[in-house]
């Protein structure tokens, strides 16, 4: 296969996700999975790899992806400390799916676009500091150095950003 310089970049970022999600305890086939996944979202969201918010929102899908197996498989543990193998089965076949409806999916999709509008909205300065903070779990002296600023003046981005954003999520 050909490498184009888009390919290398997706594939580098591919490669940052399942390291993120490692150190979150995942084991490399779970983590390529949940990474196959995000891309899958993101590009039926509509997004494409070379957008600007592309590696945020890719971080914040495979998060919350995350999130969703951890509940998963803590339902199962909830319930296979009170059923028995026959009763899990019974129950199984009974339970209301947990997929999302497709109301409940195009407005997820509505609410993940109107996010990255916000986010795509902000001072380029105040949109860095956020999506270093909030995507890259760095900490305020972290994106200090990176950005080449004060650990004050990552306080004033961050906080310009949730004001921001709160009052985009208002509208």
């Amino acid at each position: 296969m050909l490498m184009t310089p888009h390919s290398t970049d997706v594939t580098k970022l591919r490669a940052e996700l399942v390291g993120y999600l490692q150190r979150k305890g995942q084991p490399l086939d779970d983590a390529e999975d949940l990474v196959q996944e995000a891309f899958a979202r993101f590009h039926r969201a509509g997004h494409r790899a070379n957008d600007i918010d592309a590696r945020p929102l890719l971080f914040a899908i495979s998060k919350n992806l995350l999130k969703d197996q951890w509940k998963a498989t803590n339902r199962e543990r909830a319930r296979g400390a009170w059923l028995d193998a026959d009763a899990m089965t019974a129950a199984w076949e009974t339970t209301p799916s947990d997929a999302p409806s497709a109301d409940r999916h195009s407005i997820a999709r509505q609410d993940l676009a109107g996010v990255a509008e916000a986010i795509r909205a902000l001072p380029p300065r105040c949109r860095d500091a956020f999506l270093l903070h909030r995507f890259e779990d760095l900490s305020y002296r972290q994106i200090a150095e990176r950005l080449g600023v004060s650990v004050s003046m990552v306080e004033k981005h961050l906080a310009e950003a949730l004001k921001r954003l709160k009052a985009a999520r208002e509208t």
